[in-house]
């Protein structure tokens, strides 16, 4: 089996959709979460999988970060989606990752939502929100945050009416207009950047706070829109045993963060096996799964990670519901 995987991997062409496939349909999976017993159990396990796989990737095969690295089509932004749909409205939850596609298929069929879609898509690069709103997002915006985008033009050029959950308690009322609704919810995101969050039992909760914020947001949707349901980026789970302690010396590099930008004149490091580098951005990135911290400005433990370069950290959810069953 191994050898069958490496061989794919190591063959001439695009290999990244074999593993988003993978990871779809056979980590982040219902009868995977159901076998494990408990949300954070499903991570541990799940991400172990992962772990092993990316080990693989950056032994034999480790352009699969430069394809990692390169942009979604245009057909995968959200202002082609909604020129694409007329009745169509899109939810980010921020943060969210693959593993929460089960979750997400759960509150769909509890909400008699048809599933028309599940797939992926990515991040920007490096994977920070603002470089998703201008990189990815699709609105040809400005390098801004989330809780700025509301009554921008570029938006409202689209048809666009942008709504803004800094909380999960937070409602709006969206009426049934000719407007299509971009939701943008901080959760999970949020989550991740507590103090709390430096084991795997905080997404025990994640989990179960995800129905309140679908409540709050999904189901507050006209119910005859076609809904897509993404993210600007996941997470990486650092928990014991799941970093690679071979690319340590490369968070150096780039002074305990995930990612820097150099300024002129400094000088940039060389492409390297645990760095992705574009000189033309002055850009270099930490590629796999390095638990980075002693060095970092604010030395946080968290053991959950974003901005570098890893399958879980950019690859995101692609799920289109379509309206309520019976409409």
């Amino acid at each position: 089996m191994e050898r069958k995987l490496l061989e794919n991997l190591t063959a001439p062409g695009p290999r990244l959709p074999a593993l988003a496939t993978w990871l779809i349909n056979d980590v982040w999976t219902a009868e995977r979460f159901a076998k494990a017993g408990s949300p954070s159990r499903y991570l541990e396990e799940g991400e172990d999988l992962v772990c092993q796989r990316e080990a693989l990737l950056g032994a034999a095969a480790s352009s699969i970060y430069s394809e990692l690295a390169e942009p979604s089509p245009e057909t995968l932004t959200i202002g082609t989606f909604l020129d694409r749909h007329p009745d169509g409205a899109a939810v980010v939850f921020d943060g969210l990752s693959l593993r929460e596609i089960p979750r997400l298929l759960e509150l769909a069929a509890v909400s008699r939502r048809t599933v028309k879609e599940v797939s992926w898509a990515k991040s920007a690069m490096p994977s920070e929100t603002e470089f998703y709103v201008s990189d990815r997002l699709g609105f040809a915006l400005p390098r801004l945050g989330p809780s700025q985008l509301t009554g921008r033009a570029e938006l409202a050029k689209h048809g666009a009416r942008f709504y803004y959950y800094r909380n999960p308690s937070d409602r709006h009322t969206i009426a049934d207009s000719a407007e299509r609704p971009l939701l943008w919810t901080r959760f999970p995101d949020q989550r991740y950047l507590d103090s709390a969050a430096h084991g795997s039992e905080i997404y025990d909760s994640l989990w179960e706070m995800l129905e309140v914020v679908w409540k709050n947001t999904v189901q507050c949707l006209p119910t005859s829109r076609t809904v897509l349901l993404t993210s600007d980026h996941g997470y990486v789970y650092l928990g014991s045993g799941l970093s690679d302690p071979r690319l340590k010396p490369y968070e150096r590099v780039l002074d305990g963060k995930r990612f820097k930008i150099y300024e002129r004149p400094e000088d940039m490091p060389e492409m390297d096996t645990g760095l992705w580098i574009d000189r033309d951005r002055r850009l270099a990135v930490l590629v796999g799964r390095c638990h980075n911290r002693p060095q970092a400005p604010s030395p946080s433990q968290s053991v959950f990670r974003h901005g570098g370069l890893s399958l879980m950290e950019v690859l995101t959810p692609w799920v289109v519901l379509g309206p309520e069953d019976g409409r």
